[in-house]
Parts: structure tokens; sequence; C-alpha cells
């Protein structure tokens, strides 16, 4: 499947948050109010589900248990951390969840690839919307 302009503008943006808009144009010879639409787009986290990762798409098929962003360690223990969590009372566990999103969303690219502490993120605001919900 070819992926649009904008998909590769968008995978290029999450994984350079820091790209200036101008010199991106001028890779992807877009228009400027296009560059900047996208990565305004991006950057809220409303244009994820346009953007091929397996990593951000699948988590809409699991429950947030069922699934780890980045590696099996906490799948493979016997008792996961969110599962400690869970035990707590509602207001902490959103605490919590929230907490977890913020960081990951924060730190994007710092450490991981852009789009992986994006996914992390997303992750963690699934479990939120569950705990909400």
């Amino acid at each position: 499947m070819k992926k649009s302009k904008s998909v590769k503008v968008a995978e290029y943006f999450l994984k350079y948050p820091n790209a200036v808009p101008k010199d991106v144009g001028a890779k992807f010879t877009m228009h400027m109010p296009q560059v900047y639409g996208i990565r305004k787009r991006v950057l809220s986290g409303s244009m994820l589900g346009e953007v091929v990762n397996p990593q951000i798409t699948d988590a809409v098929t699991q429950t947030a248990s069922q699934q780890q962003v980045g590696g099996s360690h906490y799948k493979n223990m016997a008792v996961q951390p969110w599962d400690v969590v869970d035990t707590w009372p509602k207001e902490q566990q959103i605490g919590y969840y929230r907490g977890g999103a913020l960081k990951y969303l924060m730190r994007m690219g710092s450490k991981d690839q852009s789009a992986t502490d994006v996914a992390k993120g997303r992750h963690y605001m699934q479990k939120l919307l569950e705990v909400l919900q």
C-alpha cells in the first residue's frame, strides 16, 4: 500500500518532532500551510490513526492489559504492575494512568523513537479510558 505524502510528512514529524517545518516542506515538496497543519495534528495526537504504525494501530483491537508496547518484560511477569494498580481506589488508578501517559508524551523522542513513546502514552490513555468506563 502506497503512503500519501501527508502520512509520510506525519511519520517524519513523529520521528523528528523538532524538525523545522520549512525544511520539511522543502524535503517533501509541500506547501507550508499543509506542513504546519500536519505538524499540529501530529503533535496533538489527532493524526495517529492515519499514520501506519503497528504499535499504534494494534492498540484498538485489544484491551490495554492484553498488550505491551516496546517489549514483553511486563507480560512475562506472573503479576503485572497494572494488576496491582487495578486493586487501588479508582481515584488513584486514574492518577497513575494519567501520569504514565503524560510521562511518555512529554519525553517523546528523548529516549525511544517518537512513535514508540507516543504508542506507550496511548497505551496508558487506553487503560485510563477503560478505568473510566
